[in-house]
């Protein structure tokens, strides 16, 4: 693990990470996500870190050896989606992140995961919201539950 993760890692807390991004019948396949990564269970590191208000599911930090490092706010959808709610857990996802890396040396990649087909509307709406990491817009990403290499696919290369 890098220097920048080990920090992370440490600051968190061990018993908030997780190997694998799966609820609800929803899950992230990691095939070509760099090994050097970790990945915050929401639902146990905010709590702990005594925190309130909207959360995605999980953070996933990766480190590709060079800068920036990407921190990835990511919602699981496996039913219906509603979109407010969604981006709202989404920010709360960037926030969190936001606290324990530098504007200089992390940006931000909101994905949201789902299992049923977004309409017109649902995208037209997901492009126009942004996500706030650092004083910066963020564009939210989306791919699809069980599908191969579905956050690979959304990361920048």
């Amino acid at each position: 693990m890098s220097d920048a993760l080990d920090a992370i890692h440490s600051e968190v807390g061990a018993e908030n990470f997780v190997d694998l991004c799966s609820r609800d019948d929803c899950d992230v396949d990691l095939t070509d996500v760099p090994d050097a990564r970790v990945i915050i269970d929401m639902d146990k590191a905010l709590p702990a870190h005594e925190r309130k208000g909207r959360r995605c599911d999980f953070i996933l930090f990766v480190d590709r050896g060079q800068r920036p490092l990407f921190s990835v706010p990511i919602e699981l959808k496996s039913g219906r989606i509603r979109m407010a709610t969604a981006i709202e857990q989404l920010q709360g996802g960037a926030d969190f992140a936001a606290r324990f890396v530098s504007p200089s040396d992390a940006d931000c990649v909101p994905v949201l995961i789902h299992r049923k087909h977004l309409y017109s509307a649902e995208r037209t709406k997901l492009n126009q919201e942004k996500i706030i990491f650092h004083d910066r817009e963020r564009t939210i990403r989306t791919a699809r539950c069980g599908h191969s290499r579905n956050l690979a696919g959304v990361l920048p290369k």
